[in-house]
């Protein structure tokens, strides 16, 4: 059974808190959103530390981003939610955030390897980087459609940041935390040697099981 509007409200703002108590936004950066039902989605404010949300804060849109309650004004990147939305039926929350390690490859450009740690492979799989687009214009939310149609979940956002999407909000900030603990793993990883891949045989393992826990989901 999924929340209520109320309970979507707190875990929001929960998981605002959470963005905030790690580092992954500062000042009033970052977004994040869930899908109430059809044509009706709830959305952070604008102009608001993620940290210090209550559930009264929580802006509801409609399918165009138009605001339809909420003392506060919705978030100008409510865009890129909705295309997410929009692409993706089963997609039920959205998170986007500036975490340092991960935003750290989203300025060089640089690709993140492949086939490194297991639970990259399993949870979030290939992660691609978008071309830069202006914050908060139609422009950035295209600039994520064909990485979402080739099955990307999470997002690098080229000089900006990241975005991921779930069928539960809980799960899109984790893949948020997952890929920040991956880049920091990585740059750690270079100053010691070189980075190993995991074998083709065994990657084909890793595959079996994020194949089984789609068809579990």
């Amino acid at each position: 059974m999924l929340p209520n509007e109320w309970e979507y409200r707190q875990m929001i703002c929960q998981i605002g808190q959470r963005l905030y108590s790690r580092g992954y936004v500062a000042g009033s950066s970052g977004n994040i959103s869930v899908r109430l039902a059809v044509g009706k989605y709830l959305c952070t404010p604008t102009l608001i530390s993620k940290g210090f949300m209550v559930p009264d804060d929580i802006a509801l849109v409609d399918d165009a981003g138009e605001q339809i309650s909420g003392r506060r004004q919705r978030t100008s990147e409510v865009f890129m939610h909705l295309e997410i939305y929009h692409e993706l039926p089963e997609v039920q929350a959205v998170v986007h955030a500036h975490p340092p390690y991960t935003t750290a490859f989203a300025i060089t450009g640089e690709d993140l390897p492949i086939d490194i740690l297991p639970e990259i492979e399993i949870f979030l799989g290939r992660v691609p980087i978008a071309p830069y687009a202006t914050p908060g214009t139609r422009e950035l939310a295209r600039s994520i459609v064909p990485y979402l149609h080739d099955g990307a979940n999470t997002i690098i956002l080229a000089n900006h940041g990241v975005v991921a999407c779930s069928d539960d909000l809980e799960r899109a900030y984790f893949q948020v935390e997952m890929l920040e603990h991956y880049c920091q793993v990585l740059l750690i990883a270079r100053q010691i040697g070189d980075i190993r891949q995991i074998p083709p045989q065994k990657i084909a393992e890793l595959m079996k099981i994020r194949e089984g826990l789609r068809t579990q989901g």
